[in-house]
């Protein structure tokens, strides 16, 4: 994660077990997204793993890339789609169903936009204060904006559910952003993306 090598490898090795466990474990169609989670923030850990080992070697510089932006691909492209699209698989009511609708697209929008601006600005990663800080060139007065609307998106599903373990999983990813806005804000990506990667372990109980 954002404090070592170790620390991403291991997140990784143990979610992507879970994540596989999972997968196994659950039958149900509607149910596979939800249970793909751990398995895809392992797989996203791992790729932090290879940021950290590749930094500032430049030998290594191509490897550097393309985990980066593997682990940018998770962030900013598979999340905001991902988790609203799990949750809709699983609701039955329909008019929850219609609202969650609606998340998938502001998710694909959003998904769409920063995976624009990926490949038209690129993207920077570098190791600040222990943690992974990535960056790219988006205009200082939409970068809050954008922040609010991501979280949104990822988050709100979750309360809109009627599944009592889906809310309880949302309070725990609210207080996860908070506690990495407060502390860690100049490395959110990473720090968030360890602390939910961490919370999605619990996943597997509840399958």
């Amino acid at each position: 994660m954002c404090f070592s090598a170790q620390a991403s490898f291991a997140a990784g090795i143990g979610l992507s077990i879970i994540g596989l466990l999972s997968l196994k474990k659950n039958r149900i169609k509607k149910l596979k997204p939800l249970a793909a989670i751990p398995l895809f923030f392992g797989i996203q850990q791992l790729c932090e793993g290879m940021v950290w080992i590749t930094h500032a070697q430049p030998a290594l510089a191509t490897q550097n890339q393309l985990a980066r932006y593997a682990f940018l691909f998770f962030a900013y492209v598979v999340w905001p789609v991902w988790m609203p699209f799990t949750i809709y698989m699983i609701e039955t009511n329909r008019k929850k169903r219609l609202y969650l609708a609606g998340f998938i697209g502001a998710g694909t929008i959003i998904s769409g936009t920063l995976l624009w601006a990926l490949l038209k600005v690129g993207a920077t990663s570098a190791i600040t204060c222990n943690h992974v800080e990535y960056a790219f060139n988006m205009p200082r007065p939409l970068e809050p904006i954008g922040l609010v609307w991501y979280c949104i998106t990822v988050i709100a599903p979750f309360f809109i559910t009627a599944k009592k373990e889906l809310r309880q999983l949302g309070v725990l990813i609210v207080i996860s952003v908070l506690l990495s806005y407060i502390f860690y804000y100049a490395h959110l990506t990473s720090v968030w993306c360890f602390f939910a990667a961490l919370l999605s372990a619990i996943i597997y109980k509840m399958l």
